[in-house]
């Protein structure tokens, strides 16, 4: 990020009212979902003795309308846009600072087209009482590896502060502006599909986000150039960072890290510099952090580790009088040189391990239920994780929080894990199973305590002459299921003691509560 990386949190001021111009613009628009706020910390109170800008939020605009009109003290202008097919969207701007004591800050580091995020690079300084031109150019070729072909919808992003108050005081006008310059409305705007790749492969997609690394290659500049599909489905900013990034199994130093706004996709190329000679697997770590209102650091929401083996293509110099290296090197001065997926019978791993539900999981939960008997519950999605707990029961109920590849992450008999998708069905199990020391039919079993100065007999049937199955002795606790006359004409508890069930003397067994009889 450029300019005042710890500023850029303070666009969540506007995130949740940004959604009201996301949620609906189009048919491929994924749903968002709401995080919670509990990880961010209290923002301070305004200066009395500075007048605070103020948090406007999403509004829809129209080209040379002044976007903040609300504020005594800036107003930031989209002048004039201009789409060209073959060199791309030129945007016009107009900052104007209207106090004669402050100096103001206008950054817009991002900006989406039809949906895609894009890089604005804009940032300047406009001391108290004057006006500042600027222009930002998105060039054709980057639009068109979006699919963009006409600018149906452009939401700006701009952050306007004053870098002499701490943060969270106040100082910021932030928001989401939406035009629509083909006259498109906010709702029927189609995003482009998103673009394919023979040699595609993703990493994760959940209902967080989605990774996709789409290619990998050598760049003009020598560097190991890799194509990645980012969406972002939450209400929140979210940055992705590489780390622990290994070329050939050699370290390799990087700072990647990209911005996504609510609800938006966009298409990266993440650079790495120092690798070694014929890279042919790349093995990195992507975490995905939604950024705070006040710049406090935030727990990933997800962290994917993963690998992607590939074959760089060798192509040979464009021009012939201009040999080159003379080993068959790559060419220069053109696009990322092509790659293709190697050894894709191991595949890497894609899935995030969770040993707890998230927030956002909890509020999603389905019910659910086991539809096999003594089905293994494992500690990650993959026979290869280790066993939790005993083995479940058919029947058994479970709460389902997130279905990862063929498993469902879920609680179950009191623990967190996953068990493969076929042996769960959502929604509640057609019959309920009967407990271990119930009998059908018997009511609600009581807890008993065996009353004895010897030796009381557990008995096969409700005679006094039927076989002993087992000696109880005084303050032996049982489970009492109903109360029986028996063949001697006594009354007798059939009772359960471990897993021998049978009769014992009503005189010899202390209950509290009524039993039911039979």
């Amino acid at each position: 990020m450029k300019g005042k990386k710890t500023r850029i949190g303070l666009l969540l001021l506007s995130a949740a009212l940004l959604m009201t111009s996301l949620v609906g613009c189009g048919q491929n628009n994924p749903s968002v979902l709401k995080l919670p706020d509990a990880t961010d910390v209290p923002e301070s109170q305004s200066q009395a003795t500075m007048a605070p800008l103020t948090a406007l939020g999403d509004r829809t605009c129209r080209v040379g309308q002044e976007t903040i009109p609300e504020s005594t003290l800036f107003s930031f202008i989209l002048q004039e846009e201009t789409f060209d097919p073959l060199m791309g969207l030129t945007l016009k701007l107009t900052s104007t600072n209207k106090s004669n004591v402050r100096d103001f800050v206008v950054s817009l580091n991002y900006l989406s087209v039809n949906g895609y995020m894009q890089d604005g690079g804009y940032e300047v300084r406009v001391p108290a009482g004057q006006t500042m031109l600027g222009e930002i150019l998105i060039p054709a070729d980057v639009l068109r590896s979006a699919g963009v072909s006409s600018v149906d919808e452009l939401i700006l992003y701009p952050l306007i502060y004053d870098d002499s108050v701490p943060m969270g005081q106040g100082d910021v006008v932030d928001g989401a502006f939406s035009f629509y310059p083909t006259g498109q409305s906010k709702g029927n705007v189609v995003y482009p599909i998103r673009q394919r790749s023979t040699t595609e492969q993703t990493f994760f997609d959940n209902g967080f986000g989605t990774l996709i690394v789409l290619g990998a290659g050598l760049n003009e500049q020598g560097e190991l150039a890799v194509n990645c599909y980012l969406e972002n489905k939450t209400d929140r900013f979210l940055s992705f960072a590489w780390s622990d990034v290994t070329v050939n199994n050699a370290p390799v130093n990087t700072t990647a890290e990209s911005v996504v706004a609510p609800g938006m996709r966009r298409y990266v190329t993440v650079p790495f510099t120092g690798f070694p000679e014929n890279p042919s697997e790349l093995s990195f770590k992507v975490s995905a952090t939604p950024l705070s209102s006040t710049g406090a650091e935030l727990s990933p929401l997800m962290e994917q580790r993963g690998v992607y083996r590939f074959a760089v293509t060798e192509s040979t110099p464009a021009d012939p009088d201009d040999p080159g290296d003379g080993d068959g090197g790559y060419t220069e001065g053109g696009d990322i040189v092509a790659a293709t997926p190697a050894d894709m019978a191991t595949p890497a791993p894609t899935t995030i391990v969770y040993t707890s539900p998230t927030t956002a999981q909890k509020k999603n939960a389905k019910k659910g239920y086991v539809n096999a008997d003594k089905v293994n519950m494992r500690a990650g999605p993959g026979t290869t994780y280790k066993t939790v707990g005993k083995k479940v029961a058919e029947n058994s109920t479970a709460t389902l929080y997130e279905l990862q590849d063929g498993w469902w992450f879920l609680k179950c008999n009191g623990h967190y894990g996953y068990i493969k998708s076929n042996y769960i069905t959502q929604g509640k199990p057609k019959a309920t199973p009967v407990a271990e020391d119930a009998v059908e039919g018997d009511g609600k079993s009581l807890e008993g305590t065996v009353t004895t100065k010897s030796i009381a007999a557990l008995r096969k049937e409700a005679d006094k002459e039927s076989k002993c199955l087992k000696e109880l002795s005084d303050g032996t606790k049982v489970s009492v299921h109903y109360k029986t006359k028996g063949k001697d004409g006594e009354s007798w508890y059939y009772v359960s003691y471990g897993k021998s069930k049978g009769y014992i003397r009503t005189s010899l067994v202390k209950v509290k509560g009524k039993v039911p009889s039979k």
